[in-house]
C-alpha cells in the first residue's frame, strides 16, 4: 500500500520515477526509431480483423466511474496486487497535462485502459505506466492495438524512447511487451 500513499502525495509520472528501482520490476525500452511502418504492419496481422472497430478515447473526469470498475476488473484477473485509485486522485491525474488516460471501448463495452505519461529533463520519454485489458477480450488484439495507438501518440509528440515496468512475477504482461520490440535495460543512470 506504500505505492498508493505515494501516489496521492505526487503526480504518476514522479512517483514512477521514484519506483525505478524497485527490484520487482523488469524495465524495459523501444527506442522510437526502432518503430517502422514495416513493423506495424507485422503487428497488425495479428489481430482479430474486428477489433479495428474499436474506438480509443482520451478520458476525461465524467470517465471516473468508468476507469474504476474497468481498472478493478482487469487488475482481479492479474496474480499482481491490486492497487485501488480513488476518485480524488483519478481527477487529480487526469487533470494532469503529463499524464494520459485511455480507453477502448467496441460495441458499447469499455474494454481496456492505458496509462501513460511524460518522463526526462525535457519530457523527451513516453512511459506506459499501465495497461490492462478485461479477461474476457485478453488475447484477442486489443493491448496491441492500444500498443500501436500509444506509440503514434508518442511519434507524433516527437519523443525518443518508451519505457515500461513489468513486474517479474507476470509471465504474460512481460512476454506481451517484450513481442512488441522493448528490451529489458538497467534502469540505473538511465
Amino acid at each position: 500500500m506504500e505505492w498508493f500513499r505515494t501516489i496521492i502525495l505526487h503526480s504518476l509520472a514522479e512517483t514512477l520515477d521514484l519506483l525505478k528501482d524497485d527490484e520487482s520490476y523488469i524495465h524495459m525500452r523501444l527506442p522510437i526509431k526502432k518503430i517502422t511502418r514495416e513493423f506495424e504492419e507485422n503487428l497488425k496481422k495479428k489481430f482479430d480483423k474486428t477489433l479495428t472497430n474499436a474506438e480509443i478515447r482520451e478520458a476525461t473526469k465524467k470517465d471516473v466511474e468508468t476507469f474504476i470498475k474497468l481498472h478493478k476488473q482487469v487488475w482481479m484477473s492479474t496474480t499482481m496486487p491490486y492497487k485501488p485509485f480513488s476518485k480524488e486522485v483519478l481527477i487529480k491525474l487526469i487533470e494532469d497535462p503529463n499524464v494520459i488516460f485511455l480507453i477502448v471501448k467496441l460495441n458499447d463495452l469499455d474494454c481496456a485502459f492505458g496509462i501513460i505519461h511524460y518522463t526526462g529533463e525535457k519530457n523527451q520519454i513516453g512511459v506506459i505506466s499501465a495497461l490492462g485489458v478485461i479477461p474476457d477480450l485478453q488475447r484477442k488484439g486489443f493491448g496491441t492495438i492500444l500498443g500501436l495507438e500509444i506509440w503514434n501518440y508518442f511519434k507524433n509528440k516527437g519523443l525518443k524512447e518508451l519505457r515500461c515496468r513489468v513486474s517479474k512475477d507476470n509471465k504474460s504482461a512481460y512476454l506481451f511487451i517484450k513481442n512488441l520490440g522493448f528490451e529489458e535495460y538497467d534502469d540505473i543512470g538511465s
